[in-house]
């Protein structure tokens, strides 16, 4: 447990304290650009899936980050502890981070007078963000470049508004603001698929 638990205060320190401080400040600041007062389910959603689900690509793409340059990679491998249970760890405290930040904002949002089913707006944040930042990451595997992770990410999202539901079906983003939730399933199953097959090509292949 020990060991555990030092992977996790390096990866805090070293690695996730930026994105952490980033998303902070973006969360502060944004209801300068949006409003966060007395929104109904439908303009909920849009708040979550149009702004607050990018924090998922924020924190997801930081599980690779640490490990870019090979010689590194081949000094950390080189360690009692498996590459594979570093990125799983990190994955793990991404997420924890992210959650946090959802039921922060969310419950800011309540404080504020919207109306919304609380468990469905989190779910809601979580697939999204899980989905988004999972494609990212798993692009940043295959290439090794940043860059190509973000850009597979952005690119999915802004997809979403020229495409739409016709198009992109159960793994359109923004379904909540139609009322509609079952694609939120898809959404996080392929998330979740998506940081699996990342750290298999990264750690197994």
């Amino acid at each position: 447990m020990e060991r555990y638990q030092k992977l996790i205060f390096v990866n805090l320190k070293h690695n996730l304290w930026i994105p952490a401080l980033l998303v902070f400040i973006l969360c502060l600041l944004s209801p300068v650009a949006i409003g966060l007062e007395n929104l109904n389910v439908q303009q909920t959603a849009k708040v979550i899936e149009v702004f607050l689900s990018l924090t998922g690509i924020i924190f997801l793409m930081t599980v690779f980050s640490p490990d870019i340059d090979r010689d590194i990679r081949d000094i950390v491998a080189s360690k009692k502890e498996p590459m594979l249970l570093n990125h799983l760890l990190r994955i793990l405290c991404a997420l924890f981070f992210l959650s946090a930040v959802g039921l922060l904002f969310l419950l800011w949002m309540i404080r504020g007078g919207c109306q919304f089913p609380f468990g469905k707006m989190f779910f809601c944040f979580l697939a999204n963000s899980v989905f988004l930042g999972g494609l990212g990451a798993f692009f940043f595997s295959l290439s090794n470049q940043p860059v190509l992770g973000y850009m597979a990410s952005i690119l999915y999202f802004l997809l979403n508004f020229g495409a739409g539901k016709k198009y992109m079906g159960n793994l359109f983003l923004f379904s909540m603001q139609y009322g509609s939730f079952q694609e939120k399933y898809y959404l996080m199953a392929g998330g979740i698929a998506f940081l699996l097959l990342a750290i298999i090509w990264r750690d197994v292949v």
